[in-house]
C-alpha cells in the first residue's frame, strides 16, 4: 500500500491539495499532495511520526515567512504548527514556548511583564521554531543569545532535550536550517532566559522598533523578510565601511529597485526585500532572486547568499 493511501488512514484531519500561497507571506506556492493543522504538540508528535512510519516526505512550516513554495508545490505532506503554548516566569525570567508561537507575541507578552533582551526583534514575520532553526536576529541581537534549550524530535518517538550548543547556531543559521531529507528534525518548543527591566522600557523598546521597521520595510505587503544576508554577518553595521558591505547597501547600489519579474518586484523602500504585487508566481519570485544577485556580483563581484529557503520542485529536482 502506497503511502498516500496509508496516510488517508493513519492521520484524521488530514486534507488534500491545499493551496499553499495561502500559507505564505508572500502569497505564492503551488499546492501540497496533503496538508494538516497541528494545535498541540501532541498533534504535532503524532503528524511527523506518521510521516515518518509511513515513509511519506513532509515538511513542518509556521508562519510562511523566509519560505518559497514551487509552483509545482510539494509532493507529501505540510504540517502547518498552529501550536500555542506560552508560559513566562516574571521573577526568574524563564519563558516556555511552543515552537508554533509567533515570535513577536513572545517579545510583546514578555515585555508586558518586565522582561527583555529581544526587543529590536519584534515585527520579525515568523514562528518560535523558524526564529531558532534560522537563528533570527536584527539590530545586532540573535535569538540563539537568550535560548538555554529546545525540545527537538529526532525520530518518530524520540525527543531529546537540546542545549544552545547543540544547535551549532551561526549567522542566520543552525544545524538544522538548509536541512536535505524528506524527514527533518523538528523544534517542539523553547526556553528562553530574559532579562529583567521596566515594563514601560520594554515597551518602549518594542514601539520604538516597531516603528523602525514600519519606516525602513514593507510592512503590511505580501513579503517574505530579507532575501539576502549581510556578507558582513551583522545587521548593526556602525562605521561607513560596514554599512557599504550590507546586503541591502550592495543590492541599492546595483540598482536592483529598478528590478521586477512579472508580479514580483523589489521593494523600493528596501532593496532586500520583493513584494508580491499582484499575482506572481513562484518562478516569478526565483528568478528575480537571481537577477538582483546577479546585479551586485556584475558590480560588487559579491555573491550574496539568500536566507529564503526553497521547497518543493524545482526544474525537476526536489528541494527543502
Amino acid at each position: 500500500m502506497a503511502w498516500q493511501t496509508k496516510i488517508k488512514l493513519a492521520l484524521e484531519g488530514v486534507v488534500e491539495h491545499e493551496e499553499l500561497k495561502k500559507h505564505t507571506t508572500i502569497g505564492v506556492g503551488g499546492v501540497a499532495d496533503y496538508f494538516y493543522i497541528a494545535k498541540t504538540i501532541d498533534e504535532l508528535v503524532e503528524a511527523v511520526a506518521v510521516a515518518r512510519n509511513i515513509g511519506a516526505p513532509y515538511r513542518v512550516i509556521g508562519l510562511g515567512s523566509n519560505l518559497l513554495i514551487s509552483d509545482s508545490g510539494y509532493p507529501g505532506l505540510v504540517i502547518l504548527n498552529k501550536t500555542s503554548y506560552l508560559s513566562i516566569d516574571p521573577v526568574s525570567g524563564r519563558v516556555i514556548t511552543d515552537s508554533g508561537v509567533p515570535l513577536s507575541r513572545v517579545i510583546l507578552e514578555a515585555g508586558g511583564q518586565g522582561l527583555g533582551g529581544l526587543e529590536s526583534l519584534y515585527g520579525i514575520p515568523g514562528t518560535v521554531g523558524g526564529a531558532v532553526i534560522g537563528n533570527a536576529g536584527a539590530h545586532g541581537v540573535s535569538i540563539s543569545e537568550f535560548l538555554k534549550s529546545s525540545s527537538v524530535l529526532i525520530s518518530s518517538e524520540k525527543i531529546i532535550s537540546c542545549k544552545e550548543k547543540w544547535f551549532e547556531f551561526g549567522y542566520r543559521t543552525s544545524r538544522l536550517k538548509y536541512k536535505s531529507t524528506n524527514s527533518p528534525p523538528v523544534v517542539l518548543n523553547a526556553i528562553f532566559q530574559f532579562q529583567r527591566r521596566k515594563n514601560d522600557s520594554v515597551l518602549q523598546d518594542i514601539a520604538k522598533f516597531k516603528k523602525w521597521r514600519e519606516a525602513h520595510q514593507p510592512i503590511g505587503q505580501r513579503t517574505f523578510a530579507s532575501v539576502f544576508k549581510n556578507p558582513i554577518s551583522t545587521d548593526n553595521a556602525v562605521t561607513e565601511e560596514d554599512k557599504e558591505r550590507t546586503a541591502g547597501y550592495l543590492l541599492e547600489n546595483s540598482g536592483a529597485k529598478k528590478l521586477s519579474q512579472g508580479d514580483a518586484k523589489v521593494s523600493k523602500l528596501h532593496a532586500n526585500w520583493i513584494i508580491n504585487s499582484g499575482s506572481a508566481t513562484s518562478f516569478d519570485v526565483r528568478t528575480l532572486i537571481e537577477k538582483m544577485r546577479r546585479a551586485v556580483s556584475q558590480k560588487f563581484h559579491v555573491d550574496l547568499e539568500e536566507e529564503v529557503e526553497y521547497l518543493g520542485v524545482w526544474n525537476g529536482t526536489q528541494e527543502k
